[in-house]
């Protein structure tokens, strides 16, 4: 059998051409070669240009900086030598206060004040309500001469009490507290302290709040640790709202409180020795008429009366 035998044969139907044109390339490019070095030149070119300006624009910004910015940086100058001072001054604090924190439980005594204090108060004061804390001061405070010289305002109309609040045997090594008491018509106790103006201080608890902050040797603020002195502030705040008490009920309430503060001690806030809060209670109480004290706060009063008023 014999192959490649045609059957039949066909036209062509498209005639080519004879010879066929065959492109070498779809389109022409550029050696990137030949192209790259004039490119690296001129960038290089630019490059270093656009350094010599930002160079010589530092050096003139340097040389004549703009009058904002010289502000700008004398306030941050400021603001940072501010800050090293705080900063060495809270490193201070830090030293002190740690080596002169007191316990809660323990009763810090300062030292008595190198500093003798010489002061002159008026005061004045409504004859129903002596101001005997100035009496119990006399004699508890031994660091202290406290005289008192009384006066009566034209004003007054009620009799003036018998008050025996002169000192006697002035020591000159001791504090000087000049009181000149003035019996007036008037609703609270005013204080005018010699050489201030302004604002009078009300009230005999702020008398006695004063004349502590006023000597270092009785100020209870820095002498006491911060939970004492809390609880004597609210009693002084107590024995001022106890002078102005009409309610027996609203008395006997206070009276409920302070006796709770005695307790079985001797003195308010079981001390063995009596505060600032024991002036002030024993002089609120006294001014009253006929009270209804409790059996445990009986026994202080009396004993109040033994040590801060003895005639």
């Amino acid at each position: 059998m014999s192959c490649g035998t045609t059957m039949y044969a066909l036209k062509p139907i498209v005639l080519m051409p004879g010879e066929v044109y065959e492109p070498k390339s779809v389109y022409i490019m550029k050696n990137i070669n030949e192209v790259q070095p004039k490119l690296s030149d001129r960038t290089s070119h630019e490059s270093s240009k656009i350094v010599s300006d930002i160079t010589e624009q530092v050096i003139k910004f340097l040389k004549n900086p703009l009058p904002e910015i010289v502000e700008l940086e004398l306030r941050q100058e400021k603001i940072l030598s501010q800050l090293a001072e705080l900063k060495k001054q809270v490193s201070t604090l830090h030293g002190i206060l740690k080596n002169s924190r007191p316990s809660n439980t323990t009763h810090v005594i300062a030292p008595r004040s190198k500093e003798k204090v010489r002061t002159d108060l008026v005061v004045n004061v409504n004859p129903t309500k002596p101001p005997f804390s100035l009496l119990a001061l006399q004699n508890i405070w031994n660091d202290t001469d406290i005289y008192v010289s009384c006066h009566t305002h034209s004003t007054s109309t009620s009799p003036v009490p018998e008050f025996p609040l002169t000192a006697q045997n002035f020591n000159s090594e001791n504090h000087t507290v000049e009181v000149s008491l003035i019996w007036k018509e008037i609703s609270d106790l005013e204080v005018i302290i010699s050489g201030v103006q302004g604002t009078r201080l009300l009230g005999e608890v702020s008398l006695l709040r004063y004349l502590s902050r006023l000597i270092a040797s009785h100020n209870y603020e820095s002498r006491e640790c911060g939970i004492d002195a809390s609880k004597i502030d609210s009693l002084l705040d107590l024995c001022h709202e106890l002078s102005f008490q009409k309610s027996r009920m609203h008395a006997n309430s206070v009276f409920a409180t302070l006796a709770g503060n005695v307790g079985n001690g001797q003195w308010l806030l079981s001390r063995s020795s009596p505060s600032i809060a024991d002036v002030a209670a024993w002089s609120a109480i006294k001014q009253l008429d006929d009270p209804n004290l409790p059996g445990n706060l009986t026994s202080w009063f009396k004993r109040c009366d033994n040590v801060f008023w003895r005639k």
